[in-house]
C-alpha cells in the first residue's frame, strides 16, 4: 500500500525545531519581545514533548543563596571537561533565577520553606512540583 504524504507550505519568520522546554521557552520569549511569526516544528503535542515531558522534581539550574552565577559556570565547565564556552555558561547562569521567577509566575509550583524561601536541594537545585512544567509552558506559548 502506497502512502502519500500531504505537504503544504507555511510561511514564518522563525522556525523552532523541537517543542521541548527550550523550544517552548524560546517561542515564548520571542512572542514577548517581537512581532515575529513563530512556528514550532515538533513530532508530538508540545504539552508532553521533550525530556521534561513527564515532569521533574527539581530545577537543576538555579543560583541558590550564597552562590553566584560564576560558581555555576565553573561547575558546568568542570563537568564538561572544559569543552564549553565559559562566557555562554556565565551568561545563561546570570539569567537562571529570572527564568525561574517567570516559570513560577506562569504557574509552576516551587516548594518554599516556612519563611517563603525556595527549598534548595544542593548548590544548584530547588525543589519543584514539576509534573506540569510542559503543559504550563505550552499553554503560555499557545
Amino acid at each position: 500500500m502506497e502512502h502519500i504524504l500531504e505537504t503544504r507550505q507555511i510561511d514564518t519568520d522563525v522556525l523552532i525545531i523541537g517543542g521541548g522546554t527550550a523550544g517552548c521557552y524560546a517561542a515564548l520569549t520571542l512572542s514577548r519581545t517581537s512581532t515575529l511569526s513563530v512556528l514550532i516544528a515538533e513530532k508530538a503535542d508540545i504539552r508532553r514533548s521533550g525530556c521534561l515531558a513527564a515532569g521533574v522534581n527539581a530545577l537543576n539550574a538555579y543560583i541558590t543563596e550564597g552562590r553566584t552565577p560564576q560558581d555555576y559556570a565553573d561547575y558546568a565547565a568542570k563537568d564538561a571537561a572544559g569543552i564549553v564556552r565559559q562566557d555562554l555558561l556565565l551568561t545563561a547562569a546570570e539569567l537562571f533565577n529570572e527564568v525561574t521567577a517567570d516559570l513560577e509566575q506562569l504557574g509552576l509550583v516551587i516548594l518554599k520553606d516556612k519563611n517563603g524561601k525556595y527549598v534548595s536541594r544542593g548548590n544548584r537545585n530547588i525543589k519543584i512540583n514539576g509534573e506540569n512544567i510542559k503543559p504550563i509552558l505550552a499553554d503560555a506559548v499557545l
